[in-house]
């Protein structure tokens, strides 16, 4: 399997008019890096997914500008098979060789890619034995460039309607609300929202420590696991007493530092208790996933 590659637009081979074209690039995207028009993609046969023409973005070189890349025309890509237990998370990568003036697609799982130059495609999700690519789970990665809203996600209600005991964050670990993964650039800022209607608490007696909650917002690199996530932002929170909804909502706002290399993070919004109280995360059945929402905006540099 040949890996596809292509030119860079603005981006000849070369060291003078190609890097001023980049630089040029750069400004009038103010240095924001990502997707204009996402990807479509498709499991073709065995292992290979097949990346439908006519997908384009702005993508990181490895000298501090940027260039256009994309194609007019199918390419393939051979994904990787599913490991032997649990699942893995890959990525298709667009990295970029601006000497050359060409980009290339490969298959990486998502947490080599932190320190490289370029933009994500596609996220692919391998469980288990998985041999195919029609059996893999394949996210197109969304548009970004002036776009805020990078992630919208809610409760799962496979989950989230069921009672449980946490005392801590990690406790808490595979409850509330996880973002999609989304790119975070250097020098850019970024607001992460947690909003939850009305978890609500159960039990009794009612001393007043079994009263009071915790509400948090914890981040960790694509690919790795729930239990991974480090709590950047929390928050008590009191229910009235039991069986009654509180309406809470968290902000964690920060800038990725202007040293650091972009990174895809996963977010995590949960809600633990500081006594014995069960959590009812639900609580009305009828308000469906909406009664827990985790959102993650670009509000720029």
């Amino acid at each position: 399997m040949t890996t596809p590659t292509g030119k860079l637009a603005w981006g000849q081979a070369g060291n003078y008019d190609a890097s001023d074209d980049r630089a040029v690039i750069t400004a009038v995207t103010a240095a924001r890096v990502g997707l204009v028009r996402p990807v479509r993609a498709e499991a073709g046969t065995g292992l290979q997914i097949i990346i439908r023409g006519g997908w384009v973005g702005v993508a990181s070189c490895d000298d501090l500008t940027s260039a256009v890349v994309g194609s007019r025309d199918d390419v393939v890509v051979q994904a990787n098979p599913g490991p032997g237990s649990g699942s893995r998370q890959d990525v298709v990568w667009c990295s970029t060789n601006p000497d050359e003036g060409t980009w290339a697609l490969s298959v990486l799982p998502a947490a080599a890619t932190a320190a490289l130059s370029g933009i994500p495609l596609l996220w692919i999700v391998a469980n288990a034995n998985n041999n195919l690519a029609s059996q893999m789970t394949l996210t197109p990665v969304d548009a970004s460039i002036e776009r805020r809203a990078m992630s919208v996600t809610y409760m799962p209600a496979s989950q989230g309607f069921n009672d449980y005991q946490a005392t801590t964050f990690g406790g808490a670990v595979g409850r509330g609300v996880e973002s999609i993964p989304v790119y975070i650039e250097p020098g850019q800022w970024y607001r992460v929202r947690y909003f939850a209607a009305c978890p609500s608490v159960i039990g009794g007696p009612w001393p007043p420590h079994t009263l009071e909650g915790r509400i948090g917002i914890g981040e960790r690199t694509a690919g790795q696991a729930n239990t991974a996530s480090i709590m950047r932002r929390g928050a008590v929170i009191c229910w009235a007493r039991g069986t009654v909804p509180v309406i809470s909502e968290l902000d964690y706002v920060f800038r990725h530092n202007l040293n650091d290399p972009a990174v895809t993070r996963v977010f995590d919004g949960r809600i633990w208790s500081n006594g014995t109280a069960i959590i009812r995360p639900g609580g009305y059945n009828d308000l469906g996933p909406y009664v827990q929402t985790l959102t993650v905006e670009d509000i720029g540099s």
